[in-house]
């Protein structure tokens, strides 16, 4: 290991939390990943679900030794957006233990910070999940919890008698993203985070101890004050993501109730993200309205030659409905030599970048053979992604009119030389006529000189 991560594991160690005492006592697999995708810290609990020891997951890098080699650049690329967002995430994956076994795994994912607000390093949370019921995971009251910073207290209370301890955790709870406060069973505040005071806009030391309904009168009977009421209720965990109208935001919150009476709230303003999703949805709502005005077909790609946006018009063309070709290359609907041609086209322009027109054939269902015009185009991402762009114009008529004239000006053709040689026949004849009368007229002439000289010797020998 470096002397830059040995420093960075001190670091955690020592100033954020993260101590031998602390992630032994987690019964999930834990693993702490550098912004460059080094493993600089793992638990028992991680080597235990992978069956790998320290030394080999210890300053290993992307791809890690328990990801199926078919995943590799799936996850590389999942870890690419996760590092580049800077948010927490939590998903469910395929892990592999040493053995060759693969196995699923939901992971908690998020980034930890410095006092600068610099990422300095990323956490998972890793829970095995081969064998639980799917449908209890698709709930987050059932799943969500074990990766929440609740987790991380409830195992620091164990050791809350060591001051030194209880200060790290202070530490790690004021550089999380999130408003993170704890209520006793009557309610009143025990203890707010640094991002919560920000948030919620008062000073912490003035809420301890005080009831939060008496300290926000305002929020009783609001969705936040319903979901709080239900988790002590049902002593389940509850969630609460909209507008929070007493201070004008966006709020995702979570509730979880306590043995003891108590609640721990968890919170983070998305109000940003909801004004970022309202824009992306009337651009996306816009972006709709304009391709389905467009006349032609239109659709767009990925890699895979999957398709992934198509407007009305390419339904309309392939007789189908949006979301039963979305994710589909449509290449089992068409002939075979058809589906070779439409593939190899797509290969060529996502490897070259060169635009490419062609006229080809479709045969959609079993339906009637249509000749369509094809232009497809590159396109490449801020990520370096590769999609492929086209429209499609039904070209059959015009086709079959091309064909039409074209047997039209064959038979033209023919018509004019049939045409051609019976008037050359005719100029023959009236050449030979004309060669006739021309004839006859010199004739005509020589016998009349003839007959004039015949006159003149008669009349000479009259005078005689």
């Amino acid at each position: 290991m470096s002397d830059t991560n040995t420093k960075l594991v001190e670091q955690l160690q020592h100033l954020y939390g993260f101590s031998d005492n602390f992630i032994e006592s987690l019964q999930d697999g834990l693993i702490i990943i550098t912004p460059k995708g080094e493993i600089v810290l793992i638990n028992d609990a991680l080597c235990r679900l992978t069956g790998y020891d320290k030394t080999e997951l210890a300053g290993a890098l992307l791809p890690f030794p328990f990801w199926p080699p078919e995943l590799h650049d799936d996850y590389k690329s999942l870890f690419k957006e996760l590092s580049k967002e800077h948010v927490k995430r939590e998903f469910k994956v395929i892990y592999m233990h040493k053995n060759g076994k693969r196995f699923p795994v939901t992971v908690f994912f998020a980034s930890i910070k410095n006092n600068q607000d610099k990422v300095i390093a990323y956490i998972g949370f890793i829970q095995n999940i081969e064998g639980v019921d799917y449908k209890t995971l698709n709930n987050p009251s059932d799943n969500q919890e074990v990766f929440t910073i609740l987790n991380y207290r409830k195992k620091y209370l164990d050791l809350v008698l060591e001051r030194k301890i209880n200060q790290q955790l202070q530490i790690t709870l004021n550089n999380i993203s999130d408003g993170f406060v704890t209520l006793d069973e009557d309610l009143c505040y025990t203890y707010i985070n640094d991002k919560a005071i920000e948030l919620i806009g008062k000073k912490g030391v003035d809420l301890i101890g005080e009831n939060i309904w008496k300290a926000f009168p305002e929020i009783i009977g609001h969705p936040f004050y319903k979901a709080c009421c239900k988790a002590l209720e049902t002593q389940t965990t509850q969630y609460f993501r909209g507008h929070f109208k007493p201070y004008e935001k966006w709020y995702d919150c979570r509730f979880y109730p306590t043995a003891k009476g108590g609640i721990t709230i968890y919170f983070l303003d998305i109000s940003e993200q909801e004004k970022t999703e309202e824009l992306l949805s009337e651009s996306k709502n816009d972006l709709n309205a304009i391709i389905n005005n467009i006349g032609d077909p239109l659709f767009v790609k990925d890699d895979q030659s999957c398709l992934i946006l198509v407007n009305d018009a390419f339904c309309k063309m392939f007789d189908t409905n949006r979301e039963f070709v979305i994710g589909k290359t449509l290449a089992e609907d068409v002939t075979e030599q058809e589906r070779e041609t439409f593939l190899k086209v797509d290969k060529a322009v996502l490897k070259t970048g060169i635009e490419n027109i062609s006229e080809e054939t479709l045969t959609v269902k079993n339906s009637k053979t249509r000749t369509i015009s094809t232009r497809k185009t590159r396109y490449v991402d801020t990520n370096g992604s590769k999609f492929i762009i086209g429209t499609i114009r039904d070209i059959t008529n015009r086709k079959k009119t091309e064909v039409e004239l074209d047997l039209y000006r064959h038979q033209l053709e023919e018509l004019v030389n049939s045409r051609t040689e019976e008037i050359n026949i005719k100029n023959a004849e009236l050449q030979r006529m004309n060669k006739l009368f021309i004839g006859r007229e010199l004739k005509m002439k020589e016998l009349k000189n003839r007959i004039g000289k015949l006159k003149e010797e008669n009349d000479n020998l009259t005078k005689q």
